[in-house]
């Protein structure tokens, strides 16, 4: 679900995290590492990267390793009642419950978390160390028109 989300959402991130795990697989194959080759197969996201936070409050941050131009994808899961995460420089506040989806850039969005026991996250984002390691270049921003008519990002 989180994959077809950003497939919609950011199609060159989509596409370019594809190519980057693809070229690691080459890599892994080329120097001989089957293990690495076995888990980059049972890897099932798009993503290069997840964080499981439980429980915890998250004070208001950036996330000054992710790239302004990237998504990333924080999912609520747990048995816990309304959370608010509050993205304080563009003004918005969201009830972040069980099942929420809330997406953007970590690192343009100031952002945080008021919840109580019983919650978890996946926190699912991007390391742009794994796309130069195999010389992906870096996703642009999504852009409205991209979005609607299906077409790669124009500058």
């Amino acid at each position: 679900l989180i994959a077809a989300a950003l497939r919609v959402m950011h199609p060159n991130l989509y596409w370019a995290s594809l190519a980057t795990q693809l070229a690691l697989g080459l890599w892994a194959a080329d120097k001989k590492l089957d293990e690495m080759g076995a888990r980059l197969r049972e890897w099932a996201s798009v993503f290069t990267a997840v964080a499981v936070v439980c429980n915890r409050h998250s004070p208001l941050h950036r996330d000054p390793l992710s790239h302004p131009q990237w998504f990333d994808v924080m999912t609520g899961i747990g048995d816990y009642g309304a959370a608010r995460m509050r993205m304080l420089n563009i003004g918005i506040e969201i009830v972040y419950g069980p099942g929420a989806m809330a997406v953007g850039s970590g690192r343009i969005l100031r952002h945080g978390v008021d919840m109580g026991a019983g919650r978890i996250a996946w926190v699912w984002y991007m390391r742009d160390d794994v796309h130069e390691f195999v010389d992906m270049p870096r996703a642009d921003y999504s852009r409205y028109h991209s979005i609607v008519s299906g077409t790669k990002n124009r500058t």
